[in-house]
């Protein structure tokens, strides 16, 4: 065998050993991106504008939403012109002005995570592949996957684009298994916002002739 034959077959070798080493690297630090982002969510009342975008793969045409987020650790409370939600919790209340009526219920996880960004990425984050996209090219942001890792999981993919200087999520893209997408983009992030157990929960009593649909 020749000296330059080996040289180029020595150089592959050490090549197929370092990638997968390099690839494990980059998933840990992806993760740990993404427990950060976590931790700042868990630990901070934050409230952000949102626009949430629903495409359906046989439709030409999206789906739009607007409104505003409050979340602190596990509660939240989100309001669009069309319905107010609140999540103590434990029970979350669904209200829509226009009937004056509220459904009571208490939400799985599964429903938690297609409300509030905070519940999906805690149910997917130790249920997926983590790493960074491919297409991680932004300075300023982190664009990272999650390839949920069970076959019977709602996605097929997520993808969540952090803001490296503050670790909060600008937005959050799920891939469902029909191929439909919906995009949450959040903006004018806000923090310090004071807040008590009242905030996250729906006073029934505060309206009138209300309709109450208990549904727990």
């Amino acid at each position: 065998m020749k000296m330059k034959t080996r040289k180029l077959i020595s150089s592959l070798l050490i090549a197929w050993m370092i990638i997968p080493a390099i690839a494990a690297q980059s998933n840990q630090n992806a993760v740990k991106v993404l427990n950060n982002t976590v931790s700042v969510l868990q630990k901070n009342a934050i409230q952000t504008n949102f626009e949430l975008t629903v495409k359906e793969s046989a439709s030409a045409k999206a789906q739009k939403m607007n409104g505003s987020f409050l979340m602190q650790a596990n509660k939240f409370v989100l309001n669009t012109s069309e319905m107010k939600v609140c999540f103590d919790g434990k029970t979350q209340w669904s209200y829509l002005p226009e009937v004056n009526e509220v459904s009571i219920t208490n939400p799985t996880e599964k429903e938690l995570a297609q409300t509030n960004p905070l519940a999906l990425l805690q149910a997917y984050k130790n249920k997926s592949t983590i790493r960074f996209a491919a297409k991680n090219t932004v300075k300023t942001f982190h664009t990272i996957e999650l390839l949920p890792k069970s076959k019977e999981s709602d996605f097929q993919r997520i993808i969540v684009i952090v803001n490296k200087s503050n670790s909060f999520p600008q937005s959050i893209q799920l891939t469902d298994k029909k191929g439909m997408n919906t995009l949450l983009t959040l903006t004018q992030f806000k923090t310090g916002i004071k807040t008590n157990n009242s905030t996250f929960t729906f006073i029934t009593k505060n309206y009138k002739d209300i309709e109450i649909n208990d549904l727990r």
